[in-house]
């Protein structure tokens, strides 16, 4: 009779073990995906996707600037596609890769640091400052940091920087970001209200 208590007794106890281990599991499995779940509110909304996508399909992170032109981070640091605009760009398709930036009006201005391939010692992309005129589509390089900011004043430009890393991480948190235009950044606003 005693061996029958016990046995119910261990019974009870292991499934309400099961059962806890159970909820737990499923807590766990719910957070999951939740965190991988994306969030389609702003899609919903009607935003476009270029202000608040931070990631691509190829799970690339991108920080948009004035579209159609966005960073992406990739194993040499973060890239600027020129390409996409029909920018003319003498090292090729991107600026690359960017260690501070600032975008203000029509205009994406920041500091590229050299790049060396090691593979190939003949490669090598040197040090420069950029300023890009989205609206004129143009491109200006300079091998001096005196004359780009001699350029900053001349243009009535910000000369404070953000550094990619800091501003995507911002960025995934809160993606209002300052240059996007006053009715995008109202949109986004309303709809992380909610």
């Amino acid at each position: 009779m005693e061996i029958k208590k016990f046995n119910k007794k261990l019974l009870k106890t292991l499934l309400l073990s099961f059962m806890i281990v159970c909820s737990l599991k499923c807590n766990k499995i719910k957070n999951e995906m939740k965190e991988h779940t994306p969030d389609y509110s702003y899609k919903n909304a009607g935003i476009d996707k270029f202000y608040y996508s931070n990631v691509d399909p190829g799970n690339i992170n991108i920080l948009p600037l004035v579209k159609p032109l966005s960073m992406n981070r990739s194993e040499y640091g973060w890239f600027l596609d020129t390409d996409l605009d029909n920018l003319y760009n003498e090292f090729g398709g991107g600026i690359s890769p960017i260690k501070k930036f600032n975008v203000f009006n029509q205009y994406i201005y920041g500091h590229k640091l050299e790049f060396k391939n090691e593979n190939q010692p003949d490669f090598n992309i040197p040090e420069k400052w950029f300023i890009i005129n989205t609206q004129e589509k143009q491109l200006v390089y300079f091998d001096k940091e005196l004359d780009f900011q001699a350029e900053l004043k001349k243009l009535n430009l910000p000369e404070t920087f953000l550094y990619p890393d800091e501003v995507y991480e911002q960025y995934k948190q809160d993606p209002v970001l300052h240059w996007f235009p006053e009715d995008i950044k109202k949109q986004l606003q309303e709809v992380k209200e909610k």
